[in-house]
């Protein structure tokens, strides 16, 4: 009989959880911390991206990209 009423008990904690992270205001604040979550760790990466680059081989790499893929645009004009 004891054993029952603690099931029960945890049986009812567990649905409490449930409910509270099925609602709505939880789901858009996990959302929103999962966005800046994701905005800082691109963030990151870019500027280490960005700031080792140019370090290697023959300077600035995206800048040469850009420039070949801006003369591309005007030559298929």
């Amino acid at each position: 009989m004891e054993e029952n009423k603690e099931l029960s008990k945890s049986i009812d904690k567990l649905i409490k959880v449930m409910h509270r992270s099925n609602s709505l205001g939880w789901m858009l604040l996990k959302g929103i911390f999962y966005s800046i979550g994701w905005i800082i760790g691109l963030g990151l990466i870019a500027t280490i991206l960005f700031y080792l680059l140019p370090k290697t081989g023959d300077g600035n790499i995206i800048g040469h990209w850009l420039h070949s893929m801006a003369n591309a645009v005007r030559q298929s004009q």
